[in-house]
């Protein structure tokens, strides 16, 4: 029996639990199952009870969860060793001041001002800017919410010159989709399209092609079967070399088509990797 916790996606158990937990009833009949699917949008407590339940779940989040944010996501392309930009992670605002009592000491770590601050969670650019100064990072730090783990953590990383743009690609179990944000201006450090960006096709060029093998490796190391990453080329001192960004879990779809596109190509992924199991060799088809 193949279970679906995606209301998009139905299986011969499908189950909607959207903002809630699993009932006893609910588990019960998923001990049944050999696989089961679950929604981008699936709560960690779901997700490991779906893990604990079921042989087999796609997407694999199992990094998804204990390495959230751009913490996390910084942590990962440290583990697998990826090229991106210089970064510094904290937990909180107090990891700052106790590891680098002289805020000057910042800059000089991440090729001087400006740098990026990321704030752990949120996407399509929303927290995350541009530092000038001192004075300017204790104002970011100053907007991060408190009380919540996840939230109180950031990232201060080197601006990398990329030109005002980046390439979006997407990860569908088997596939890859890839896509440029691009700004006219080249100058403009944002390019997610809520601020402008526009989206461009990606070409036959050799850096876009490193790109997609630097991604099909990763997700074939990491496990990882669906999230879009970010990545960018420093256009002035090694434009060919891509650079990892960012994971996104939960991406945005118009770049693929809108979301009606996304879901017809999420269900055939889910249906190949359903194919698959038992079968699958970790090998990545690039799809364009």
């Amino acid at each position: 029996m193949i279970a679906s916790l995606h209301p998009c996606i139905t299986k011969d158990l499908n189950i909607l639990c959207a903002g809630r937990s699993l009932t006893d009833r609910e588990k019960k009949k998923l001990q049944k199952a050999r696989a089961v699917i679950v929604a981008q949008g699936v709560t960690a407590e779901v997700y490991r009870e779906c893990r604990r339940l079921v042989p087999q779940v796609f997407p694999n989040y199992d990094l998804r969860f204990p390495l959230e944010g751009k913490v996390g996501d910084s942590l990962l392309f440290e583990y697998y060793q990826v090229p991106h930009p210089k970064t510094l992670l904290f937990e909180n605002q107090e990891a700052l001041v106790k590891h680098y009592p002289d805020p000057e000491m910042v800059p000089s770590l991440l090729s001087g001002y400006p740098y990026v601050f990321k704030a752990n969670l949120g996407g399509e650019g929303a927290f995350v800017f541009l530092i000038h100064s001192e004075a300017e990072l204790s104002e970011k730090l100053a907007w991060l919410p408190k009380g919540d783990k996840a939230s109180e953590g950031f990232v201060l990383q080197e601006r990398i010159d990329h030109g005002g743009r980046d390439m979006r690609v997407a990860v569908i179990f088997d596939a890859l989709y890839a896509y440029w944000r691009v700004q006219d201006n080249p100058e403009v450090f944002y390019t997610n399209l809520s601020r402008g960006g526009r989206i461009v096709p990606v070409g036959e060029a050799s850096p876009e092609k490193k790109a997609l093998r630097a991604v099909r490796e990763f997700c074939r190391r990491s496990g990882i079967n669906l999230a879009g990453f970010d990545i960018i080329f420093d256009r002035k001192n090694d434009p060919a070399r891509p650079l990892f960004l960012e994971i996104n879990y939960y991406f945005g779809r118009k770049g693929l088509g809108g979301s009606l596109r996304f879901y017809e190509l999420l269900s055939r992924g889910a249906d190949r990797w359903l194919a698959s199991l038992g079968q699958f060799r970790n090998c990545i088809q690039i799809d364009q």
